[in-house]
């Protein structure tokens, strides 16, 4: 089909519908176009056809991005972007680094889909402005807006997958904004109530966020202040009870533990400046802190049969500031900014029957980076390169440099080479008796072409090849001293295609198909040989490098959105995925001292959810719908061992959406 895009494209009127403005991708205000690194933008009108439940929900629907849920509400959701794991795909919050210090991940399901304006997704590695977590791409998730009169709107969302429990989830949101001259106040809040659909599943949540915005012709002032409080079950894997298997000790047929329980309060700020000194040179301060505190409780039994019952509390603080300049100098555009964090983490883990436990630990960053942006007959260079300092694994160079060629007047070649790291998380390099101070960044290139065309007015296609390798990947192993410890020891290569089509028909009618193959391989080290002689008091192990299909990665993931606007403000959205199976690998000892690998497979799917709304009266409109239309039984995630049945995702979810929006 995209060839057939490009062909079209040698005869059609050329008309180029990206002068849309993005940040995230060089971190200053630059046309669509001009990017070399492959970008997504998401606004406001997207994300409200859908009627996302999620984050993830929205997220997934365009090619390369991959999501993995546990399935349950407060849940963990991440996100894989181009077959690289969640932890190396940087996470914004109105330019807020969301990503943990101690897993290096952001969960997706902390963040209220209601509140967000709008999405930009970079596809690439943009370490060389970013810094660490940029191995896989930045998504910036952005809630501050500017308003020009006042709005206030009020959404009550019921959901169930039991047809006997209409009211079985319930979300209410509230949003105000209010202009006063050159400036916005916007407050919004949230409470958000489950059952769940499996024993110790349910969920209680609130939110609530005040955005501010002042501008005048040279000054532009934006803060934001988020408050989250959740608490929710854990519980765990579906156990696999049958003559063999027994329900488990603290759980039952539906989950592994009826005991386990989480509770996150999360605080975040920051404030941005940006001052127009003159035409030619901006300045632009961020200043940015948060406070995360996650409290867990777990009850399990040790191999002795003794029940064990531990909390633990993760306090993390994160204090940042970032300050840039930008000089335009005729077709020279210089950026070049400096970014600094400080972290820190403290943990106590209560245990009646091992005593407590304490670790503090810190860290700082500082960042230093370059980009220069340069125009020659139409052809952009963009080039860019950082720095990094890091208290614990030292220094780091992330180099990176794009090329945007017109190769007909609207047919665009797009090059861009790039290095990115991920950096070692608190837990890999702090973890009690197992931690390894002496890790070093996961680190990789990756190459890629695209190729952007618009040959008809509403008609955008795309087609990216790339290329990606990381190297010194982290992973857990028995050291010399025979403790397992996280070690810098595989290797991961990532080959694929994405295939981009945006149309709108007419203003009645448009439709979105992407698709994304992967062909992703891990060479990871693996135990293979595991004595020890407990008379002679000596072990034997051995340790092989072994090639394997990449754990967690689908194949392929094809999607179509179809939005149709009808008479009497009547709108329909269709959204359907098909997923390729994934692979996982767990090491068995069943014919000890040889360990083998068994594989485990998480079956294709493919889901579908359709919506109607209908807009009645002036102000008010209302929507309903089905997640999962065709009740597909599904995982995302893998469970702990190679018997038990994952996590389960929903089955089907109907919806009822009312809305009351006054401008």
């Amino acid at each position: 089909m995209i060839p057939l895009v490009f062909l079209i494209s040698l005869f059609a009127q050329p008309i180029y519908e990206m002068e849309e403005v993005v940040v995230t991708a060089t971190r200053y205000p630059s046309p669509l176009k001009d990017v070399a690194l492959a970008t997504v933008v998401i606004n406001k009108e997207e994300i409200e056809k859908l009627h996302p439940i999620s984050l993830g929900e929205i997220l997934q629907t365009y090619a390369g991005i991959d999501i993995k849920d546990y399935g349950t509400p407060g849940s963990v959701s991440s996100i894989f972007i181009r077959g690289l794991p969640s932890n190396g795909a940087l996470i914004l919050l109105n330019n807020h680094p969301l990503n943990s210090i101690t897993t290096g991940m952001a969960d997706l399901s902390s963040i209220n889909i209601n509140s967000v304006e709008r999405i930009e997704i970079i596809k690439g590695p943009v370490s060389s402005l970013y810094g660490a977590n940029a191995l896989g791409g930045v998504v910036n998730i952005i809630t501050v807006k500017d308003c020009e009169k006042p709005e206030i709107e009020l959404k009550i969302t019921p959901s169930t997958t039991d047809i006997d429990k209409l009211f079985q989830a319930k979300e209410i949101f509230v949003n105000a904004s209010l202009p006063f001259k050159n400036t916005c106040l916007d407050i919004a809040g949230a409470y958000n109530t489950s059952d769940g659909f499996r024993s110790n599943s349910d969920f209680t949540g609130y939110h609530l966020q005040g955005d501010f915005v002042y501008k005048n012709s040279s000054l532009y002032i934006k803060s934001s202040l988020t408050y989250d409080d959740r608490d929710y079950g854990v519980p765990g894997p579906m156990p696999l009870v049958d003559s063999i298997h027994p329900v488990p000790q603290f759980g039952d047929s539906t989950a592994t533990s009826l005991l386990d329980r989480e509770k996150d309060n999360i605080l975040l700020g920051d404030i941005t400046i940006e001052w127009s000194i003159s035409e030619k040179l901006k300045w632009y301060n961020s200043f940015y802190a948060d406070r995360k505190l996650l409290q867990f409780h777990t009850t399990y039994s040790n191999w002795l049969g003794d029940t064990i019952t531990e909390d633990f509390d993760y306090l993390t603080h994160t204090l940042g500031l970032n300050t840039m300049a930008a000089i335009d100098i005729n077709e020279t555009e210089i950026i070049f900014g400096i970014d600094t964090h400080y972290d820190t983490l403290e943990t106590t883990k209560y245990s009646e029957q091992a005593g407590d436990t304490i670790w503090n630990v810190s860290s700082y960053n500082i960042g230093a980076w370059l980009e220069l942006k340069q125009s020659f007959n139409n052809i952009k260079f963009i080039s860019s390169i950082r720095f990094d300092r890091n208290s614990v694994f030292g220094d780091f160079v992330s180099p990176g440099i794009g090329i945007v060629s017109p190769l007909l007047p609207y047919l665009w070649m797009k090059i861009s080479i790039g290095k990115a790291f991920r950096a070692p998380t608190f837990n890999d390099l702090y973890w009690p008796n197992s931690g390894n101070p002496d890790l070093k960044p996961e680190h990789g290139w990756a190459y890629e072409v695209r190729f952007e065309s618009s040959p008809l007015r509403n008609l955008f296609a795309a087609l990216s090849l790339y290329m990606r390798n990381v190297t010194d990947r982290i992973f857990w192993l028995p050291a010399e001293d025979g403790l397992w410890q996280p070690q810098n020891v595989n290797y991961m290569s990532v080959k694929g295609l994405d295939v981009e089509i945006r149309s709108q028909i007419n203003e009645f009618m448009d439709i979105y198909v992407e698709g994304t193959y992967l062909n992703s391989i891990q060479r990871n080290n693996e135990i293979v040989y595991d004595f020890y002689d407990w008379i002679e008091d000596t072990s034997l192990l051995i340790i092989e490098e072994i090639e394997r299909d990449a754990a967690f990665t689908p194949k392929y993931i094809v999607s179509s959105k179809i939005n149709l606007k009808l008479p009497y403000e009547f709108a329909i959205s269709f959204y359907g995925s098909l997923v390729a199976e994934r692979f996982n690998y767990y090491s068995n000892y069943d014919n000890s001292p040889n360990v083998t690998m068994d594989v485990k497979t998480l079956d294709s799917y493919f889901i579908f959810n359709a919506n109607i709304s209908k807009k009645m009266f002036k102000y008010l409109t209302l929507s309903i719908g089905a997640k999962n239309l065709f009740d597909v039984e599904y995982a995302t995630q893998f469970g702990y061992t190679v018997s038990d049945l994952d996590y389960p995702m929903p089955g089907r979810t109907l919806f009822a959406q009312l809305t009351w929006r006054q401008r």
